[in-house]
């Protein structure tokens, strides 16, 4: 379910598709001999509250990791995600959504494909799908 939005809210921000194109941001796990840079999203929770006339929302937390062999570009795509997703709220494609904001940051370098990587932690409530 917000798998969807989190794709579209990347995929339509221009100056993130600029540094890396909609084709290489994927959900869970790139494609192989996928070129970098490129973006990983996954759902790492959602939990639903209820009141005693049913669902009430969804808080998700998820994960966005970004890959590249250039350490600069790296920060510079980091920061067009951040900008794709944090501070959004209300109607957003079919979702109601509240406020998404940035719940977490870590860096690390893989020695295996080479390659520097920056993930970023974010939640979401949802109202309404």
């Amino acid at each position: 379910m917000i798998g969807k939005l989190i794709y579209n809210l990347l995929s339509t921000n221009t100056d993130l598709t600029d540094l890396v194109p909609s084709n290489s941001m994927y959900p869970y796990i790139a494609n192989e001999n996928t070129p970098l840079p490129a973006i990983i999203y996954t759902i790492d929770s959602l939990t639903s509250e209820y009141d005693k006339n049913g669902w009430v929302n969804d808080t998700c937390t998820f994960s966005v990791v970004s890959f590249s062999d250039n350490y600069s570009l790296l920060q510079d795509i980091v920061l067009q995600v951040r900008n794709s997703l944090e501070l959004m709220k209300g109607i957003i494609s079919t979702y109601t959504v509240n406020r998404l904001q940035l719940e977490g940051l870590s860096e690390g370098y893989n020695i295996t494909e080479n390659c520097f990587l920056t993930k970023l932690t974010f939640s979401v409530q949802i109202t309404s799908y």
